[in-house]
């Protein structure tokens, strides 16, 4: 690669080595329709498979194109070590963060990421392992499909509101799923809620019994804390108050292991400990996340001993372990990041495509861009070597649909190759007369520290191949906006999720949610089929289809699965064990351990 991409993964190259030098001084430390299942201690429905552990040794071949796994890796737990309790050195435990892309007291009006604000305070009907990811029991403690449209759910009697709100019941369960598809809902979930759920019978205050249209292979994710799409909060709390709660008010009241304290809007947000939960009693009396957008400026706090938990740039840790900070990886690498072209739309019978004038709706285009990439310099020079090959989006060996095929053909039709690209390039048109034009975007994510700089070299590649590109560097709240109105054209958005299989493919790989990616009516339907069949062999057979046709289309760019990490301060906490989920980072922060 030429220019400053070049310039820019040189220096972080060193930044790697010098990384590596400090490592070494330290030292290594299913159901089918027509049938009632019961399940007590587990999710009923089909468990979705964890993704692949990340290798011990790098993975690549020469020219960028990656090697196929040797075989299907299974994740499994890392060995946490016992803790001795002990009084915590600080009563407040600070988490520095990347700043939500929304901030609000009213849960529906936050998409996924910027839900997990809440995460620490709220639960769902349906919770997920911290160790593995996989749904266990929550507020729920059973539930059982019956004849394939018929949801049944235990509560677990005698879980209380904060402050005083009283007992859950089915009646709050109802209202949960009421506000979620509210119209100003802007969730992934208020779609397929709408379109699934009939009716909820909360006449058994200790039975929520969910009615659907036809069965939904995704409903289980949906009402779970993996998504996070519905927590069950206080219908009380909202008839009390009787209006939405807003930032001089307190947010409605949860059941989780802390409760709602106090927040400053784009300064932080405080939790305190929830003295009466029926099971979990986190170690830290307060947890705060403090709201810090540069990278730079949360590893001086860390290092100044203002924050005690962060996030950081793979560039920075050096700085950081040759301090005495401490690294704490994810028990599960679930986190996918990818590039995700926003072009090509269906917004209704007949509509397809909306901008039909965009070069991205070329398939000839978007394979190009995708032979642009050398993902193996990338991820030597970016992610510090610690992402695992995605040969296509929302699939991995351990998931459903998987087909070896998609690895044995991607160097030719995926791997890194200019001069390739450049010929794709000219057969569609575009030359150094007629240049092909696009707009990157550039911003800050909370669940991906260096985001920034990531797509600054992805646009670099992109360069090389003659493609004039735009940096476009529009506030958060525009860009969502524009993304839920499907406004933009021709453009490159970086993206995280370790949102569920389903989730994942309907978002980033069909239009039957709302688009972030290129769609075809193609993909819309075949995920719409294979969300409402009940059958294990014949769904493992759509999703085979689905792929194919997902692989062929060329609808995004896919990069890395990647593990989540954190760096804190070995003085103040000794470990957290987190999936990473949600996106990556912030779930299950009760789990903090103090040192």
């Amino acid at each position: 690669m030429k220019g400053n991409g070049f310039i820019r993964l040189a220096a972080v190259a060193m930044a790697l080595a010098a990384m590596l030098a400090v490592l070494a001084a330290c030292g290594g430390d299913s159901d089918s329709a027509g049938t009632t299942t019961t399940t007590t201690g587990s999710a009923s429905a089909p468990q979705q498979p964890a993704a692949p552990a990340a290798p011990d040794q790098p993975t690549g071949e020469a020219g960028g194109a990656m090697a196929a796994p040797t075989a299907e890796p299974a994740m499994m737990p890392r060995e946490v070590p016992e803790v001795m309790m002990a009084k915590p050195s600080v009563d407040r435990v600070i988490i520095g963060i990347v700043p939500f892309g929304q901030e609000a007291n009213i849960r529906r009006i936050v998409g996924q990421i910027s839900a997990v604000q809440f995460d620490p305070m709220d639960e769902s009907l349906v919770g997920m392992d911290p160790n593995t990811g996989q749904k266990v029991p929550e507020l729920a403690s059973e539930w059982a499909i019956e004849g394939g449209d018929t949801w049944r759910f235990t509560l677990e009697k005698g879980v209380q509101f904060h402050n005083g709100w009283g007992e859950v019941t089915s009646t709050d369960v109802k209202f949960a799923y009421e506000e979620y598809i509210k119209d100003d809902a802007i969730g992934g979930a208020r779609r397929p809620l709408r379109a699934q759920i009939v009716s909820i019978d909360d006449s058994n205050p200790y039975e929520a019994v969910i009615n659907l249209s036809q069965f939904d292979a995704d409903l289980i994710n949906l009402l779970s804390r993996a998504q996070p799409a519905v927590s069950i909060v206080s219908k009380a709390h909202a008839d009390e108050i009787g209006t939405d709660p807003d930032f001089d008010s307190e947010p409605l009241a949860g059941t989780g292991p802390y409760q709602f304290l106090e927040r400053e809007q784009n300064v932080y947000f405080r939790y305190k400990r929830n003295e009466n939960h029926r099971s979990i009693r986190p170690d830290f009396a307060e947890m705060e996340y403090r709201y810090m957008n540069e990278a730079s400026t949360r590893l001086a706090a860390l290092l100044t001993k203002e924050i005690h938990v962060t996030s950081l740039p793979d560039d920075l840790y050096a700085q950081a372990l040759g301090d005495g900070m401490k690294v704490i990886q994810s028990t599960a690498s679930l986190r996918r990041v990818f590039i995700r072209y926003q072009c090509c739309y269906n917004l209704g019978p007949g509509t397809y495509p909306s901008h039909p004038d965009s070069p991205l709706q070329d398939v000839r285009v978007r394979k190009a861009l995708n032979k642009a990439i050398n993902r193996e310099e990338l991820n030597v020079g970016l992610f510090g070597n610690k992402g695992i090959p995605m040969y296509i989006h929302a699939f991995n060996p351990n998931l459903e649909g998987w087909s070896q095929s998609w690895v044995d053909r991607f160097p030719e039709a995926y791997g890194y190759d200019p001069v390739a690209a450049r010929a794709l390039l000219s057969e569609a048109g575009y030359n150094e007369n007629n240049p092909m034009e696009t707009t990157v975007h550039v911003f800050k994510l909370a669940q991906l520290p260096g985001a920034d700089d990531v797509a600054e070299v992805l646009a670099e590649y992109i360069r090389d191949i003659g493609v004039n590109v735009t940096f476009s560097q529009e506030p958060t709240a525009t860009r969502n906006t524009k993304l839920r109105t499907q406004q933009y054209s021709n453009d490159l958005i970086l993206a995280t999720t370790s949102a569920g299989q389903i989730v994942g493919a309907s978002v980033y790989g069909s239009n039957t949610i709302f688009a972030r990616t290129a769609t075809t009516p193609e993909l819309d339907a075949k995920i719409t089929q294979l969300r409402a069949e009940p059958d294990d062999a014949r769904r493992q057979q759509l999703w085979t289809e689905f792929g194919n046709l997902n692989y062929d289309s060329y609808n995004n760019i896919p990069l890395f699965w990647l593990p989540a990490e954190v760096l804190v301060n070995p003085e103040v906490v000794s470990d957290l064990v987190w999936p990473g989920a949600l996106s990556g980072f912030w779930s299950h922060m009760w789990q903090l351990k103090s040192a």
